[in-house]
């Protein structure tokens, strides 16, 4: 089994890497087939992985990364407009999830060994929604990144601006969702709230990172830019939260 899902996996990142490359070259019609192949090979290697180690793909960073990568690559197939520049969202989202891809190259491939407590509702959501609000980040990150590299305000960047919001407003929410499970997972398995530690910490950066995302003062092109910028670092520190708990 293990060979079976190194071969999906080596697969899924080819087909990623060739979809990024008719992308860059504007071959649309078959850089959204190449997507959607890519996409089987991705979901049938977290089906592998479910099947194998009888608990979600949502814990361990092999796992966790490749679900955010189909999540992903979802959301670049079919909730990207198409746009005449090279570097469009598309692009970028395609660049996202092969630099996700590179990073599971350095954590192990085996699927993870059953846990019990890795089967209890709360816990499956709360690391569930952690993968999916990553991955709307990822989304909106991809948006500004567009919109930063747009040259003046014109319709094109005003939109690329409120899409960005939009999915970094539905991350925000999601992240939400996964924190509120966690407290009713601690609330049922320790009789308590959590009390602040390392991982609260690094869950209140992350809130605080979105909130100033949303809040910063002005409508000038100045306080978007550094909307943008903040927008654009969000992702990166949930991406790093995410690796140094797989770390530890």
């Amino acid at each position: 089994m293990k060979s079976l899902i190194m071969t999906g996996y080596i697969a899924a990142y080819l087909l990623y890497a060739l979809t990024l490359f008719t992308c860059i070259l504007r071959w649309n019609g078959l850089s959204r087939f190449l997507s959607v192949m890519a996409l089987a090979f991705n979901g049938s290697l977290l089906a592998g992985i479910s099947i194998v180690s009888g608990q979600p793909p949502v814990f361990e960073i092999f796992g966790g990364l490749l679900f955010v990568t189909f999540l992903l690559g979802i959301l670049g197939s079919f909730c990207c407009q198409i746009e005449k520049r090279r570097l469009n969202v598309r692009t970028w989202v395609w660049i996202e999830v092969l630099l996700l891809f590179g990073i599971t190259l350095f954590f192990p491939k085996e699927p993870p060994p059953y846990r019990y407590h890795h089967t209890y509702l709360w816990v499956v959501l709360f690391h569930g929604f952690r993968c999916l609000a990553l991955s709307f980040a990822l989304f909106s990150a991809a948006h500004f990144i567009r919109f930063r590299l747009e040259p003046g305000r014109n319709r094109i960047s005003n939109l690329m601006f409120k899409q960005g919001r939009n999915f970094l407003l539905l991350s925000a929410f999601v992240f939400l969702c996964a924190e509120y499970s966690g407290i009713i997972w601690c609330q049922n398995g320790w009789g308590d709230f959590w009390h602040w530690s390392a991982s609260f910490f690094q869950s209140t950066l992350i809130i605080l990172c979105l909130m100033f995302a949303f809040h910063i003062p002005g409508k000038n092109p100045r306080s978007d830019d550094i909307r943008s910028v903040i927008a654009v670092m969000t992702p990166i520190l949930m991406l790093t939260v995410k690796i140094i708990k797989g770390l530890s």
